[in-house]
């Protein structure tokens, strides 16, 4: 390769000075810190290229020192007066002391060597470090589908890419306390997108990251740090995706439901219609249901009307006929047989009233003759014995009898009769009470203790 191919190679695709330098300025929040650990602050630069990195730390008050093969390259650094030496990185670096360094830098430059190089690279890079020293190592982005599959064989010299998983796992294996995934160089505006394409998605990726890897020190030294290891940077491939599948849910998601909505509205137009026809038929019906209900309310308003008159008419001639007959009743009253016949219906009414009560007192005598008998009878019990003998051959005679001897006293029921014989005599404030009264007490008395067990 001829000694200007590659700086041209890098003027034409990688950028200008003032972009790459611009670019690196995220770094020194990780790196100025050391500033406050160490008066002096010694760095070492990889593969310094045109030395952009060099002038950027010279510039913040690092000791800095960079190594490069190729010659084209250091003449841009000759060209500002940068201390870059040519020279084989590797071997720069393995003839440093221990804990000699307080920065060790490589800007794309691990590409370019083999694995077994880049093995050495991070073991020494841990022993010339001074405590906290940071290894930043710079790289193409394989998680970007553009630069994975086609920028990154534009450069000749690029061995493969580097996953960054695998260089974090390399670090920490090596004995670095920490590392931390910088993503970068991606767009500004993909951050913020609404819309992404999926353009966007294959080449928005950040197409460079770099390892930032911190040796092991106090847990106060490591604490400074802690803001900028404790950031997220860049725009991942997983991110990136996620945003363009939930853009094109919500994307599928307002399709359907617009069309859920075209469909509903076209559903909603034929159901409409469909009502519109049925209530129409409905309506339809009901009117000459209630057309018919109308006919046949009238006709039975007639039907009413009709019997209302007859019945008017009826009441009259009712009410003419009682006038009729009052005036006859008035004349009859006032006229001369009438008053004649006055003494003859009193003598009428009279013998009635005699009669009635004639039959009363012969009713009551009766009832006495025969409450006296029975009396007579019930006190001597050889005559009842033959006179139960006797009526107990007419039953019904027999029945009315004794009824009407328990209604007037003169026997008990043989419910109380019971009573009073399993008592063996009648309790003191029954005595003078009779038979029939007795019987009602007890009836009230059983009455009343079956409601009680119940």
């Amino acid at each position: 390769m001829s000694t200007n191919f590659y700086r041209a190679f890098e003027d034409g695709l990688r950028g200008s000075r003032d972009l790459i330098r611009q670019r690196q300025e995220i770094y020194l929040p990780f790196i100025n810190p050391l500033k406050a650990l160490y008066p002096q602050c010694p760095a070492l630069d990889l593969g310094c290229g045109r030395g952009e990195w060099l002038e950027l730390i010279q510039s913040q008050g690092f000791l800095a020192r960079g190594v490069d093969l190729d010659e084209g390259m250091l003449q841009a650094c000759q060209a500002l007066d940068l201390p870059a030496e040519y020279g084989d990185a590797l071997a720069a670096l393995m003839a440093l002391d221990d804990e000699s360094q307080v920065v060790v830098s490589a800007f794309h430059f691990i590409e370019h060597i083999p694995f077994a190089s880049l093995q050495l690279l991070v073991r020494e890079a841990l022993r010339v470090l001074k405590p906290a020293g940071l290894l930043i190592m710079e790289t193409p982005n394989a998680e970007n589908l553009l630069v994975g599959t086609n920028n990154f064989y534009l450069d000749p010299t690029h061995e493969k890419p580097i996953p960054h998983l695998l260089l974090s796992f390399l670090t920490e294996y090596t004995g670095f306390s920490r590392s931390k995934l910088v993503r970068l160089q991606e767009s500004a505006a993909l951050h913020d997108l609404p819309q992404l394409t999926l353009l966007d998605v294959l080449r928005g990726v950040s197409p460079d990251y770099a390892i930032i890897a911190q040796k092991t020190a106090g847990a106060e030294q490591l604490a400074v740090f802690d803001p900028c290891f404790d950031r997220a940077y860049g725009l991942s491939q997983e991110a990136l995706t996620a945003r363009y599948e939930q853009q094109m849910e919500r994307r599928f998601q307002a399709m359907l439901e617009d069309h859920c909505l075209q469909e509903m509205q076209h559903q909603g137009a034929e159901l409409a219609a469909e009502l519109g026809a049925e209530l129409q038929h409905q309506g339809a019906d009901v009117a000459a249901k209630l057309q018919r209900q109308c006919g046949e309310l009238e006709a039975e308003l007639q039907q009413t009307r009709k019997q209302r008159d007859e019945a008017l008419a009826q009441a009259h001639e009712i009410w003419l006929q009682s006038c009729a007959d009052n005036s006859r009743l008035q004349a009859l009253m006032s006229s001369t047989s009438w008053r004649l016949t006055a003494p003859l219906r009193w003598c009428a009414r009279s013998v009635r009233w005699l009669s009635s009560s004639f039959a009363r007192l012969l009713k009551s005598g009766a009832r006495r003759i025969v409450v006296a008998g029975l009396r007579h009878t019930i006190g001597r019990p050889a005559l009842r014995r033959r006179l139960n003998a006797s009526l107990k051959r007419y039953p019904r005679l027999y029945e009315a009898l004794k009824r009407f001897a328990i209604n007037r006293g003169l026997m008990v029921s043989a419910s109380v009769s019971r009573h009073e014989t399993a008592n063996s005599e009648v309790p003191q404030h029954l005595e003078g009470l009779s038979a029939s009264a007795r019987q009602v007490y007890y009836d009230l008395k059983k009455t009343t203790e079956q409601k009680d067990q119940r």
